[in-house]
């Protein structure tokens, strides 16, 4: 598989990871890290960078503080 064929089913598909110790498979990495996935392995998995992975999740929380119109 290719790095852009990679990327667009990242983007695409809700179950897809490219990393092929959990059969490129988001529930299969998710069993194998109930309570949460390390950082280094998110970036992996959605080829990006740890930096990317830190940046998008304070992101979401911002969202969700905003939605749930919790004070900053």
């Amino acid at each position: 598989m290719k790095g852009s064929e990679a990327k667009l089913r990242v983007a695409e598909e809700a179950d897809f990871v490219y990393l092929k110790r959990f059969d490129f498979s988001l529930a299969k990495l998710v069993e194998r890290h109930p309570v949460g996935v390390p950082d280094r392995v998110i970036a992996a998995a959605l080829m990006v960078t740890e930096d990317d992975v830190r940046d998008m999740y304070e992101d979401i929380v911002l969202k969700l503080r905003r939605a749930m119109k919790v004070e900053l």
